[in-house]
């Protein structure tokens, strides 16, 4: 199954770590603050004594939206924050990806989220293409 239709993602030439500082700047001039991250490979490395390429998850959050969005429904904190993923592509460089937040907040059904997340979508699109250059 391919999750485009979830998720918005750029390619990059730049390495994980240059990509992963750049799209940290990008979402902080967004708007945005990393709450929480998860080195997916070092987990992985620990837990099960695998070795992967680098993935890291970034819980992204903007607090003006995240406040507006709990107002109208406090369980939605269980959708949020968002993630963002800088991982090692095959082919070379880094794919940069995020949640894409319509879809997430569609099965809500609820107007007023859709319309948070349309605008929060457009700046994590904007974030993901200032970072990938």
């Amino acid at each position: 199954m391919h999750l485009d239709r979830y998720v918005l993602r750029v390619r990059t030439d730049q390495e994980p770590d240059v990509a992963e500082e750049r799209l940290r700047t990008a979402l902080k001039d967004e708007g945005f603050g990393v709450l929480t991250e998860i080195d997916v490979r070092d987990t992985l490395r620990e837990k099960l004594d695998v070795e992967v390429e680098p993935y890291r998850i970034l819980g992204a959050c903007k607090p003006t939206y995240a406040h507006h969005a709990l107002q109208v429904d406090p369980a939605i904190g269980g959708l949020l924050p968002c993630n963002v993923v800088v991982r090692s592509h095959p082919e070379g460089g880094s794919e940069l990806i995020a949640i894409d937040p319509i879809a997430m907040m569609s099965i809500t059904e609820e107007q007023d989220l859709e319309a948070i997340a349309t605008e929060v979508r457009a700046e994590l699109q904007r974030a993901l293409e200032v970072a990938a250059g």
